[in-house]
């Protein structure tokens, strides 16, 4: 689709080009220094167990209930005898995705500027690989959470794949059928590295994508063996590092300018965008009870804007940035049910705010620093600290529950 623009417009478009250059320099310095840390995985749960990167990039299980660590249950793994001994990729960002027996990931490893990556896909009985073809290898950086689709796609943002530098990044496309011959089914050349996670609209066959340059793309995933996927493209005022949110029909993104942004993807046009103060890189949370859409950032800003205007309804600021996406939740106590956000802390803590105003109210004590995103499951949330471990807290008083290290399983002092 091409766009006629205005002299104001093309004064815009090239004070963003150069909004986007600065950011993204100043994001791969930042990169460079956290590359590969790991630690921000979030857990997800599948039947009996809870599923989680630790941070020796090892995907790695606990038991649901009884919160025993699985030792025969890790990948990827070297043999020391007859027991799997960790050997990790260096760094597992994203959560998990469980499905069809599979648990989906990505990783990755640096030697200095040469970067090792796996997308995997290991089965949930046993351990092991769970595509008849082998483990998917790419010699690029994988940060991003893997995408599974509606039509059974495994979609993978990337970096610049081996000593290449054009482009600097790709949206790749997997078949996550077990016995699927060709593992790679298409992929998308983009003007930058992919840092956060993609957004999926199964209904238009739709991705989502943000790249490091500042553009989101719209891609088409559909099953058609298409010459051109590029549906559209968005050009915003800084590099786009966190994750794309598809809700209700719109497209939700910040970017490292400080703005967060509201597209219309049937209209591919602005619907509305705030300025943030600083960089946002947190997921932002749809509220359709209170039809809100809260935005946190690297400056520690809390905002509750609505949804339909972009208009700023309360903000709060917490010590820390904020990188992990914050957990909606409703919080019973004596009774009494309270909507909250809880919001993690690059400095330490998860703080509890009330959604109505914004105020804090209470505090999930882990002392460590909180990147990874905190989760609700089985009545418990859970946190992963900065520290490698696994804690989890009542929702209702936040009191601690218990803990263990994620490397060995061990009990936290």
């Amino acid at each position: 689709m091409r766009l006629l623009l205005n002299p104001r417009q093309i004064r815009r478009v090239l004070l963003a080009s150069v909004l986007a250059i600065l950011s993204a320099v100043a994001l791969t310095g930042c990169l460079n220094d956290l590359t590969p840390q790991g630690r921000w995985s979030a857990p997800v749960s599948d039947g009996n167990f809870i599923y989680i990167g630790n941070l020796d990039g090892v995907l790695v299980r606990v038991d649901a209930v009884s919160h025993a660590f699985d030792v025969n249950w890790l990948y990827p793994y070297e043999l020391d005898g007859v027991r799997k001994k960790p050997n990790g990729l260096g760094a597992i960002y994203g959560a998990p995705v469980v499905e069809n027996g599979a648990v989906y990931a990505a990783g990755y490893t640096c030697a200095g500027s040469n970067c090792d990556g796996e997308v995997l896909a290991v089965s949930t009985e046993n351990g092991e690989i769970a595509w008849n073809s082998g483990r998917a290898t790419l010699e690029t950086k994988l940060v991003g959470q893997v995408e599974l689709t509606a039509n059974d796609l495994l979609l993978v943002g990337t970096g610049a794949l081996g000593g290449d530098r054009e482009p600097p990044g790709y949206l790749i496309a997997f078949s996550s059928d077990p016995i699927a011959g060709r593992r790679i089914q298409w992929r998308v050349a983009l003007d930058g590295e992919v840092l956060g996670d993609i957004a999926v609209d199964n209904a238009t066959n739709t991705a989502y994508v943000g790249t490091a340059a500042g553009t989101l793309y719209a891609i088409d995933i559909s099953e058609e063996d298409l010459s051109e996927r590029v549906k559209w493209q968005y050009s915003a005022d800084g590099a786009i590092a966190g994750n794309i949110v598809f809700h209700s029909g719109a497209i939700y993104f910040g970017d490292l300018a400080s703005n967060f942004y509201r597209l219309n993807p049937r209209s591919q046009s602005l619907d509305w965008q705030f300025d943030a103060e600083a960089w946002v890189w947190a997921e932002g949370i749809p509220d359709e009870e209170k039809g809100t859409i809260y935005v946190s950032t690297l400056g520690g800003h809390i905002y509750a804007l609505n949804i339909s205007t972009g208009d700023l309804i309360w903000s709060n600021r917490i010590d820390g940035q904020i990188i992990g996406t914050p957990l909606l939740f409703d919080r019973v106590r004596n009774e009494f049910s309270q909507r909250v956000l809880a919001v993690p802390s690059g400095d330490e803590d998860v703080h509890v705010l009330n959604v109505n105003d914004g105020q804090i109210i209470g505090t999930f004590p882990t002392d460590s620093a909180v990147k990874s995103s905190p989760v609700l499951i089985n009545d418990f949330i859970y946190i992963h600290t900065l520290d490698g471990e696994l804690k989890w807290y009542s929702p209702s008083d936040q009191t601690l529950q218990g803990c263990i290290g994620l490397k060995d399983g061990g009990r936290c002092d």
